[in-house]
């Protein structure tokens, strides 16, 4: 198969939607597909083993050029890996509606993975003209699309309701883990702990990601201290620093400072993939704050479970995008993301770490099985090919289950 992934971020350029483009790319790769990805130029050099094709994606004057060049490649199917607010300021970049039409109207098959949907307008009502507008811009690409892949139940069950005569081309996929597993000894996980001055038996807490406010990194700074003053621990804040609001990580610190543990946080900053699988493989306990409890739309919650990680994490309400995972089975869920739920978690899974331990080869056992990226490109490969969806909803949604096809995710 010739396949065109079309992408607005690649690697070397820091981007959930381009790490996630990248690691298809080397899965179709792997499976012996003919690969091109069409993004925009960076201004690093890539040194990647993918084939490259580079052009303008910033609007109409592209459009053109754009088409052009995905017909001149002969795809047998186009992956387009969209998230609205990277291709249009608003959220609705109405050139890439135009792009899809002229596609389709030269036979080229267009799937789309769809990263974000629009804003809600019950908890934004004053923007709700904006987010009648995306709505209108998702109709569109959804008419266009051969298929759309969402990375949440829910939100595929919203899509179905909202276009009901369209289906069929509405897939569920969840994310994979964009940190590969760099296998690590006993012996290097205990020299990594030693040279970032972890005690013996002492509890290491991780979390990992872009450090953002929605996500309440907050709350685990103060269940870290919470933990701190019953079981001798330390936070392992994992993440580009660099992306994030220079207020809000000066905000962090300065909670820290005022709680007293501010020695016992490392705060790494921008790591290689590599060193932070290292990372997560020498930790105890990983924490996903955030409460909304999405685990499916998480890179950072797949990579921990890719790690085997026991994993801390909020009860999402009506549990819909939760339903592959048990509580205690696979994860530790706490009702609501404050520092005292969050803590209390924390303790659970220190105190018979055995059972972490099991409890993290199970969600590990669980992520290969469902949420890795040999699933994630055989699902692909079966929505290119018209084929039944493999991974059904184990509770349906209407007329026919939610299923895994086509592709689309973000990170967290």
């Amino acid at each position: 198969m010739r396949l065109l992934i079309l992408t607005k971020n690649y690697p070397p350029r820091s981007c959930g939607v381009g790490d996630y483009a990248h690691r298809l790319a080397q899965e179709f790769t792997a499976a012996g597909d003919s690969v091109t990805v069409l993004t925009e130029p960076a201004a690093e050099p890539r040194h990647l083993a993918i084939s490259l094709r580079e052009l303008p994606l910033r609007g109409w004057r592209d459009l053109r050029p754009v088409v052009d060049a995905v017909a001149a490649s002969a795809p047998d199917r186009v992956q387009l890996e969209y998230s609205a607010y990277g291709w249009g300021r608003w959220g609705t970049a109405w050139w890439v509606n135009a792009l899809l039409f002229r596609l389709r109207r030269r036979g080229i098959p267009v799937h789309v993975g769809l990263h974000e949907l629009a804003i809600s307008m019950r908890r934004h009502p004053l923007q709700t003209p904006l987010a009648m507008a995306q709505w209108l811009h998702i109709a569109l690409i959804v008419s266009a699309a051969k298929t759309v892949a969402v990375n949440m139940r829910s939100r595929a069950v919203l899509l179905e309701r909202l276009f009901p005569w369209w289906r069929e081309k509405i897939r569920y996929r969840p994310n994979s883990s964009n940190i590969s597993v760099v296998p690590m000894a006993q012996a290097g996980k205990e020299s990594f702990r030693r040279e970032r001055g972890v005690a013996p038996g002492e509890l290491v807490v991780a979390t990992f990601g872009l450090l953002h406010p929605a996500k309440n990194y907050e709350g685990l700074i103060e269940a870290a201290a919470h933990v701190r003053q019953s079981i001798p621990a330390k936070l392992w804040m994992l993440g580009d620093r660099a992306a994030a609001s220079p207020e809000y990580v000066a905000r962090l610190e300065r909670l820290a400072r005022e709680l007293g543990i501010e020695q016992l946080l490392w705060w790494p900053g921008r790591l290689e993939p590599a060193e932070i699988s290292r990372a997560l493989q020498a930790a105890d306990v990983f924490v996903l704050p955030q409460s909304d409890g999405q685990l499916t739309r998480s890179g950072a919650f797949m990579a921990a479970a890719a790690h085997g990680l026991p994993v801390v994490a909020v009860r999402q309400p009506g549990g819909r995008d939760q339903m592959e995972f048990t509580h205690g089975q696979h994860l530790w869920l706490v009702e609501h993301s404050t520092p005292e739920e969050l803590s209390a978690g924390i303790r659970a899974l220190a105190s018979d770490r055995e059972a972490a331990s099991r409890m993290g080869c199970r969600l590990r056992e669980l992520y290969a099985a469902r949420f890795d990226w040999r699933v994630t490109a055989a699902a692909g490969c079966a929505a290119a090919a018209n084929l039944p969806a493999a991974v059904a909803d184990p509770e349906p949604t209407g007329r026919r289950p939610v299923a895994a096809g086509p592709v689309s995710a973000g990170h967290s």
